[in-house]
């Protein structure tokens, strides 16, 4: 007998095109060769290239180094931590060069460090508290994706409430950047002003501001360092930004800085 509190099972319904069943292949196209290759972007499917790759990358590393893996499966032991966007053009350990290790590397759409965003938040409490790294770096690039649907009035879905923080970064700086003429001009000045304002972001953390003041009231000098770079694709190159932290945080010192006695430097 049914009641109100009788839980009826959903019934749901799958798309045809999930349907495998004898009855359903006849209406199943079959793939081509050469509709397959285009559809992988000419990669394996199965990922046998990257498995082979990776083999023989291994080999190369033990014949130029034959203590590496021994040295690297005995821990991590990272100097940097790269907050970085997830565009495929700009990979870190690539374009700053660096050795296989050097980076513990988080990465989102857009670069933000969000107060809300546990993942963020929790490379960082990771790579300050448990790492002890001395550099924080946030980096951006040009022609990002994630910066220019913010400046279009046009609702994107779900990643709307991603982008809405680079929205506020243009609201902050509104005056600076409605002096900016040119579309273009205008979007590398809000890529940089948002990596400036994620490093912010950074600086406000508490595990953050903890780590530098222990560190200054220590030694006399504030670590982890925090740096804001930006990347340009088509030019291939690094810089940057020359901000002073002390400056940027003087006005609004009594609202952020959760131990007045550190030196934001």
């Amino acid at each position: 007998m049914l009641t109100r509190f009788t839980r009826i099972p959903a019934v749901h319904t799958l798309p045809r095109v999930f349907a495998v069943g004898p009855r359903f292949q006849s209406t199943v196209k079959k793939a081509t060769p050469e509709v397959i290759k285009s559809l992988m972007r000419d990669s394996d499917p199965d990922l046998k290239d990257i498995i082979e790759a990776s083999g023989h990358w291994a080999n190369d590393v033990r014949e130029r180094d034959p203590t590496f893996f021994d040295r690297i499966g005995k821990g991590q032991n990272p100097h940097y931590l790269y907050i970085g966007c997830c565009d495929a053009r700009v990979d870190p350990t690539v374009l700053m060069n660096v050795e296989y290790g050097d980076l513990f590397i988080h990465r989102n759409v857009g670069n933000l460090v969000c107060g809300s965003d546990l993942n963020a938040l929790s490379a960082i409490e990771f790579a300050v508290s448990r790492l002890k790294v001395p550099h924080i770096i946030v980096c951006g690039h040009y022609d990002c994706g994630a910066v220019r649907g913010s400046a279009k009035q046009m609702d994107h879905g779900i990643i709307e409430n991603w982008l809405r923080n680079i929205r506020d970064v243009q609201r902050l700086n509104h005056t600076e950047l409605s002096k900016v003429e040119g579309e273009e001009p205008r979007h590398r000045r809000l890529v940089e002003l948002n990596v400036v304002e994620q490093c912010i972001n950074v600086l406000k953390t508490g595990v953050v501001q903890q780590a530098r003041m222990k560190s200054y009231l220590e030694t006399g000098f504030a670590v982890p360092r925090v740096h804001a770079l930006v990347f340009d694709p088509a030019a291939g190159e690094l810089k940057k930004l020359d901000v002073k932290w002390a400056e940027e945080f003087k006005e609004f010192d009594s609202i952020y800085n959760l131990y007045p006695k550190e030196s934001m430097q």
